[in-house]
């Protein structure tokens, strides 16, 4: 009787080269969005402890020309900011490993995103420098713009 309880679950599970596939998905997707400059990070977690974040409403896109940044942890303020970039700089090295850096300017704050990740993965490190204030760190996965999150109207 347990082995037929647990022969279910043992099929469940995804082979080493299923999960590669997955991860490589999700990594060529990611990438397309960084090149097209159609993306949303909603951070997953942040700050010094690795705390884990709940709210949709914190998240960095890049709409096309513009990007927006909304939430503390993503940008240091309340707003939602309608941000320009000055410097766009996407590289890949021979591992597979992207970074990104952004560097934006607008109303109500200026600085610059650092975003990097890994070969397989759509995962992203993110380290914002604003010109005053505190850095910010966090991680959260590279999606597509039609995924789910909350941004809220007025935006400066």
């Amino acid at each position: 009787m347990i082995s037929f309880l647990a022969l279910p679950v043992y099929g469940q599970k995804q082979s080493k080269e299923e999960k590669e596939a997955a991860g490589k998905a999700l990594y060529e997707m990611a990438k397309q969005c960084v090149e097209q400059k159609s993306f949303v990070i909603v951070p997953a977690t942040y700050g010094g402890q690795m705390e884990y974040n709940n709210d949709n409403s914190n998240f960095f896109s890049a709409e096309g020309a513009n990007f927006f940044a909304q939430g503390n942890m993503v940008c240091g303020n309340g707003y939602t900011n309608i941000l320009e970039a000055t410097e766009y700089d996407a590289t890949f090295n021979k591992k597979g490993q992207m970074t990104l850096k952004i560097v934006v300017k607008g109303r109500m704050m200026n600085g610059t995103y650092i975003i990097t990740m890994r070969n397989n993965t759509n995962e992203a490190d993110v380290i914002f420098t604003p010109q005053n204030g505190m850095v910010r760190r966090f991680t959260g996965p590279i999606m597509p713009l039609t995924t789910s999150y909350n941004k809220r109207s007025n935006p400066m």
